[in-house]
């Protein structure tokens, strides 16, 4: 049996850190978000949100361990 798939949110950046865009993502793991993030083209000054839990920064390709 799968996970239920967990909503997450995808905040991209300007280069003077003002929110360009904040879109919703539904993904099973921490994993898949990031995947589908970068396959959907996020991937340059963004994060990625679960809740109130920072998941990763893409562009920076950083990991955030809960």
């Amino acid at each position: 049996m799968s996970a239920p798939p967990r909503t997450y949110r995808i905040y991209c950046y300007d280069s003077r850190s003002k929110i360009l865009s904040a879109e919703w993502l539904d993904a099973t793991t921490d994993e898949e978000s990031i995947a589908e993030s970068k396959a959907l083209g996020f991937g340059s000054k963004c994060e990625i949100w679960n809740g109130d839990r920072m998941v990763a920064q893409l562009g920076e390709e950083t990991r955030r361990e809960a």
